[in-house]
């Protein structure tokens, strides 16, 4: 299978290549990180992790949102071993600045790479790992198979598998038994997660079902000076809607016109998941002759504007705690959702779409208690929002909710490096309880029996 799998994975490659070499002198987003993406990387990098102290753990997640997940667990891990060396690899651009702000104890942030055995082995003989996490369900068969040849622990943490996703997994079933069995412990967010990954190979005898990590994202500090740069002066209500996707801005803009025909002195900030498609939006307000502003430009504006765009990296989590209502996208149109633990944490009634397959488990919670509603079109979004901004008493009781439901699932983080930490110590002293097991029979024997010797302890 993993034949079958290389190959394929060359011949999509080569298909490809082309179109890439073609795009790649146009595109500077494309050229940042490509040759480390294929195991490249520069002396001076190579150079940082010879001198780079042990143990080594080597995290991998995919984009912003896994790593605002992991953050707590790998601070944690730090902070009980600082002596430990402990590098980052994520896929995407945003997320490898997300890690590079948010992680500043990491030995090292890298991208990681393209799942070719070569690029994979390059990596691994740079970074020589003790042990390997991976976040969620970053299942590439290559990157697993070699963290176990070079004698690395490997585990999956915060695992998560949607209905979705396991029926589509279930068409690769022997690739995947093979895959999960290679991992020496399996960390899942929910009984039924877990259900879902011993059904395709996981070993049951690895598997812990110790609840979302998500719930352990930290309260956000500097709200009053964010304020202040805001210049959200007392009286003027704020509406933040985070993680916009396309065609949800439409949607989110003909609920404004119905928050502001309330609520005059409404102000909407609004964050698009991706930084590349704010051309697209002041397109859209502009048609719509909404006068806006960009968050690196409200300090040297002369007038207060209804709509600011946020147009940085890494501030919506603390941007949603000014907020009295937040709206979380990703969810009026089909992506499955963004997190909506960051407001929620701070105290700040959330609204959801209904699409939140991504975050099925926290999204449920949040509503069951009181912390969240779901809204279907601009109508519902709009009367959800004039109601939290007209009634204070109702958003702080909302918000109170949603912290409440917060803080009541938190602790999966301190469980994970828990058992990461116990996972490091069996590795360390195995070897050490082996040979003391060898030489107290060799030293009980009598000299005929020793040739016959055979140590009975199960493998480690």
């Amino acid at each position: 299978m993993f034949l079958f799998y290389n190959i394929t994975v060359y011949v999509i490659s080569l298909l490809v290549s082309p179109i890439m070499m073609l795009a790649l002198p146009f595109s500077a987003k494309l050229r940042r990180g490509f040759w480390a993406r294929f195991g490249f990387h520069p002396r001076q990098v190579r150079e940082t992790f010879r001198e780079m102290s042990r143990p080594r753990v080597w995290i991998h997640a995919a984009s912003m949102g896994e790593i605002a997940a992991i953050t707590p667990v790998a601070k944690l891990l730090k902070e009980r071993n600082p002596e430990m060396a402990i590098v980052i690899s994520t896929v995407t651009l945003t997320g490898f600045n997300h890690a590079h702000e948010k992680m500043p104890f990491a030995s090292s942030v890298i991208l990681a790479p393209l799942d070719y055995p070569g690029a994979v082995k390059r990596v691994m003989k740079m970074v020589e790992p003790n042990l390997v996490v991976i976040a969620e369900t970053e299942l590439w068969p290559n990157f697993i198979r070699q963290t176990k040849r070079r004698g690395s622990q490997l585990a999956l943490i915060n695992g998560r598998m949607s209905e979705k996703s396991f029926k589509r997994y279930t068409r690769i079933k022997s690739l995947l038994r093979r895959m999960l069995d290679r991992f020496d412990l399996v960390a899942v967010q929910t009984e039924k997660d877990g259900e879902r990954f011993r059904n395709l190979g996981a070993n049951p005898q690895r598997l812990k079902v110790i609840g979302n990590v998500k719930f352990d994202v930290s309260s956000e500090a500097g709200l009053e000076q964010l304020r202040e740069e805001l210049r959200l002066i007392p009286g003027r209500t704020l509406w933040v809607a985070g993680s916009t996707r396309p065609g949800e801005e439409e949607i989110i803009l003909d609920a404004f016109s119905l928050v502001q025909a309330r609520v005059p002195n409404a102000v909407l900030i609004l964050a698009v998941r991706h930084l590349e498609r704010l051309g697209e939006v002041k397109r859209l307000l502009a048609q719509r002759r909404l006068a806006f502003t960009l968050r690196s430009r409200v300090s040297k504006e002369l007038l207060d504007f209804p709509v600011i765009l946020l147009d940085t990296m890494g501030e919506l989590s603390k941007v949603y705690g000014l907020g009295q209502v937040a709206f979380v996208g990703g969810s009026l149109a089909p992506f499955g959702g963004h997190n909506p633990l960051e407001p929620a944490a701070l105290g700040v009634p959330v609204l959801l779409g209904p699409h939140t397959e991504h975050f099925a488990q926290v999204s449920s919670i949040l509503v069951e208690r009181g912390g969240a509603q779901v809204v279907r079109n601009a109508n519902d979004l709009a009367q959800a929002v004039i109601a939290f901004l007209t009634r204070p008493d109702q958003a702080r009781q909302s918000g109170e909710r949603a912290q409440q439901a917060v803080s009541a699932y938190q602790g999966a983080a301190m469980q994970t490096v828990d058992l990461l930490q116990k996972l490091m110590l069996i590795k360390q002293w195995a070897g050490e309880v082996k040979r003391w097991r060898q030489e107290s029979l060799q030293n009980t024997a009598y000299p005929a029996q020793q040739e016959t010797l055979h140590d009975d302890w199960p493998e480690w």
